[in-house]
């Protein structure tokens, strides 16, 4: 599969390997506003020539912690700012590299609103920003979607945290009342069968 792919106009999936473990993992390239915003970045593949024949740069968006990937190398290289949670600091500045803007629940940067997603089980904590383009009904999720078993949508905090699914409910009720069209999943890539995704997993 190339680096880049089109989904729809103005939407690019990014495939990339984990730096440390090797296993694949999925970013996003959108246009927004003058240009494009790059959405999970991984960074062990793409070149700034490559990112550049999509649209010019405008920043870098980061849904959690476990999603920095190549955010502090694309900064660097590109010149843009990052915008991410607060909770991605620590994997930040172990990349080297800070936020330039800190985003939470309700937040709106260069077209995209940021929800707060949170769950949680004992010590044991999910949370993670899920990004909403309203005109585009698009939202981006980087961990909340995995493969089960069988090769359908599971909860991720579910599968890698064992956090309960009747406790992420909350959290899915968030999505479908938005109604997007199209997710942009860190784990399972682009869906479009958003309706079966919501039926399979609600109360699950």
């Amino acid at each position: 599969m190339a680096t880049f792919s089109e989904i729809e106009q103005g939407v690019y999936r990014w495939d990339g390997v984990d730096a440390d473990h090797g296993f694949p993992i999925v970013g996003y390239v959108v246009a927004s506003g003058d240009g494009v915003v790059l959405i999970d970045p991984p960074g062990t593949t793409g070149s700034p020539e490559e990112i550049k024949a999509l649209g010019k740069p405008q920043a870098i968006l980061v849904t959690s912690m476990w999603h920095v990937r190549g955010s502090g190398k694309w900064k660097a290289e590109l010149g843009i700012p990052i915008a991410a949670p607060a909770s991605a600091a620590s994997e930040l500045a172990e990349a080297k590299t800070s936020a330039d803007r800190e985003l939470g629940e309700g937040d709106e940067y260069l077209g995209w609103k940021a929800l707060l997603l949170a769950a949680s089980e004992g010590e044991r904590s999910y949370e993670e920003l899920a990004l909403w383009d309203a005109g585009r009904r698009i939202v981006v999720v980087g961990d909340l979607f995995a493969q089960a078993q069988d090769g359908g949508p599971a909860f991720g905090p579910t599968l890698f945290q064992q956090i309960p699914e009747a406790k992420m409910q909350p959290v899915l009720d968030r999505l479908i009342e938005l109604d997007p069209r199209l997710i942009l999943s860190g784990h399972l890539g682009p869906l479009r069968d958003v309706k079966e995704i919501f039926e399979r997993l609600k109360s699950a």
